[in-house]
């Protein structure tokens, strides 16, 4: 899995912090092999990060969850999922 650690932009705001966060997720979700995710989606609310969809395996919202927080504090993490199995 890749980090790509979130900034500051220019102006000392949290638009790229939060952004460079929402990239930092979607590609270690992407990197776990075992989770097949459809329609996921992410949404900024705030300070914090939402992501919502459905996933093919049971427990996998609880993994997208623990992927999420170790990334971002516990607090900036809303997760939504549904599990859909094929």
């Amino acid at each position: 899995m890749v980090l790509i650690l979130p900034e500051f932009d220019c102006r000392g705001g949290e638009g790229a912090d939060i952004s460079g966060l929402v990239a930092s997720i979607k590609r270690a979700l992407n990197a776990e092999a075992f989770l097949e995710t459809r329609n996921l989606t992410f949404r900024v609310l705030g300070n914090s990060v939402v992501i919502e969809g459905a996933v093919d395996l049971p427990g996998g919202a609880d993994v997208v969850q623990r992927l999420a927080e170790s990334l971002a504090d516990p607090g900036r993490v809303i997760v939504r999922i549904n599990c859909q199995p094929d």
